[in-house]
This record gives C-alpha cells, sequence and structure tokens, in this order.
C-alpha cells in the first residue's frame, strides 16, 4: 500500500478533526476506531481527546482527534479548537455550539441532515471549504445500524482512508453487527451531497470561542459535587423532536417496564400512575433501542418504528 497523506497539516503538522454529537449517537466509538485504525495501519501518529456529556440526557459531546505523520512531536493534549474536519451529527448543534468558531480556512465539514450543502451553509455561516450533507438517521434506520456507521463512512472517505480497511476494522470491532455496520458503511457513500464553496465576504472567518467554566478545581468546595441540573439545558415544551419517535399502541402495553432499561433518555418513556402512556419527542434521540426490547404477544407489540417517508 502506498504511503498515506493527510488532507490537511497545520503549523505543528496536524490534522484537526471535530466530532459534535448528542450524548449516545455513538460519535465517541466511531472516532476511538478511527484513531485505532489510523494508528495501527496507517503508520500514523496524533492525540484522542473526548468532552463526555450525560449521555442519559442526549447532552452535546465533543470528540477531539489530532492526526499526523509518525514522528512529527506530540506536545498538546485536549480539544481542538482549530479543526480542518468537522463532523455534526445533529443539524441543531450547529447553532447552539458556534460551531463555525475556529474552523480553518477551507475547512471539510460534515452533517447529518435532510438540507442540500447550500443551505447548511449559510446556516453554519462557513467562510470556504466543502460540505458534505446525508439523511444519516435515515440510512441507519434503513440498514438497522447505528448513526454513527454512515457519519463514519462519510469521515474516513473525505480523509481517504482505504475503504477495505476501513470495513474491515468495523467488523473486527462489532462482529454481531457486521453486515448492518458495513452495508450503512456503503449505502452512505452512495447518498452524500457534496459541494464546494469560495470565500465569502459575508462569512468572515471567526476565531475559536473562549470556553471557561464556571465550576473547577479553583473554587469546588471539598467534596463537593457539580450541580448537573443547573449545566444541561432542558427541553422547552413544544421542542423540535431530536430523531423519529417510535410508535406507541397504548391498547397492546402490558407495563411490563422492560423499555426502561435500555432507554438512554430519562424522560423520553413517559409513566404516569404507574402506566407507560407515551414517548416523549422533545427527549427520545430515536435510537429504537425500546422497541427492539419490546415483547411480541398474541395482539402484537406496543412500541413500533415508524414507517419511513418516502424520498
Amino acid at each position: 500500500m502506498a504511503a498515506y497523506r493527510l488532507p490537511y497539516q497545520d503549523e505543528l503538522g496536524f490534522t484537526n478533526i471535530l466530532l459534535t454529537a448528542l450524548g449516545g449517537d455513538g460519535a465517541n466509538m466511531a472516532a476511538k476506531l478511527l484513531f485505532k485504525i489510523a494508528v495501527d495501519t496507517l503508520d500514523l501518529d496524533g492525540g484522542y481527546d473526548a468532552k463526555y456529556g450525560s449521555e442519559k440526557t442526549g447532552t452535546p459531546t465533543d470528540v477531539s482527534i489530532r492526526l499526523c505523520p509518525y514522528g512529527t512531536p506530540v506536545r498538546e493534549s485536549g480539544p481542538t479548537r482549530r479543526p480542518h474536519m468537522l463532523s455534526v451529527f445533529r443539524e441543531k448543534l450547529i447553532h447552539t455550539q458556534n460551531l463555525v468558531a475556529g474552523l480553518q480556512p477551507e475547512a471539510t465539514v460534515m452533517v447529518n441532515t435532510t438540507k442540500a450543502p447550500a443551505e447548511i451553509r449559510d446556516l453554519l455561516r462557513l467562510p470556504s471549504g466543502k460540505i458534505l450533507t446525508l439523511d444519516a438517521t435515515r440510512l441507519a434506520l434503513e440498514t438497522r445500524s447505528r448513526l454513527n456507521m454512515p457519519m463514519l463512512a462519510v469521515l474516513t472517505d473525505q480523509l481517504a482512508f482505504p475503504a477495505d480497511i476501513v470495513k474491515y476494522a468495523i467488523a473486527r470491532q462489532w462482529p454481531k453487527a457486521k453486515e448492518a455496520n458495513v452495508d450503512a458503511f456503503a449505502v452512505a457513500l452512495g447518498s452524500v451531497r457534496s459541494e464546494r464553496f469560495e470565500p465569502s465576504p459575508e462569512y468572515p472567518l471567526i476565531e475559536p470561542a473562549q470556553v471557561r467554566s464556571p465550576l473547577g478545581y479553583a473554587n469546588m468546595l471539598n467534596g463537593g459535587a457539580i450541580d448537573a441540573l443547573t449545566n444541561i439545558s432542558v427541553p422547552e415544551p413544544g421542542a423540535e423532536p431530536l430523531g423519529r419517535v417510535p410508535v406507541f399502541a397504548a391498547e397492546l402495553c402490558s407495563h411490563c417496564g422492560l423499555c426502561l432499561a435500555p432507554c438512554p433518555d430519562p424522560g423520553a418513556i413517559v409513566w404516569k400512575d404507574r402506566k407507560m402512556v407515551g414517548i416523549s419527542p422533545a427527549y427520545c434521540k430515536g435510537c429504537m433501542q425500546c422497541v427492539e426490547i419490546c415483547p411480541t404477544t398474541k395482539r402484537g407489540k406496543a412500541l413500533r418504528e415508524p414507517e419511513l417517508a418516502l424520498a
């Protein structure tokens, strides 16, 4: 195999990659696999940093990857603030996380959305570079995979990682889900819309945001704990759904509670008076794990996947 070359390099020799998602989307697992491929197979070096939110509430999580040729001094740790490549697992994070701040000129941005690249350019206010869009949520459901597989496929393709190496690593990492994950990988690459944008004075480069936590080692009381409720945004009534919500048939529900076990989002499955009464679209991310575990009785399943809309 020919020597691999990174698509970007900053003044220190690094390609800086940022994946931004919600807890439970699988961005951390996908990024770990990407980093493992880079280091173990492509003879690269670099750094890895994950900012964990609460997967139980779907809060934002970022994963930073720095890749460089082997032998490059790696003297910096922590999240990247100047990404060359940005993978956005949820379109709504563009505004809430101010994702344009710190993006390098001629950046490559990949977004899970039904919108066209030009629409995302306006939402993101990308100064220049390439935008790739795909409906990764739909692809994951159609292939019975997870959201992180279509997103990983597009990212590794833009990095020009050999596809056979990536597919082999995916199959080895998740052997029981091998067929679904490889299918999602292949379908994603054929479903991408891509457009390159020239620099525009309407969208100037924005310096990285300065992030300072009000709580830390300097002002935390001994034995204290961070109050997560003051640092986690709660969906407002009528908020836009995070994903496709399972269909609930109340007349078929035995209220066994099995659906609560795999659900990563407290508040998504609504209970009242010890009975399940529905699914909250403000909390549910559409992972369909409750559908998988819902028992099938003679009358049918109380939870099922919603029908996919025709393209």
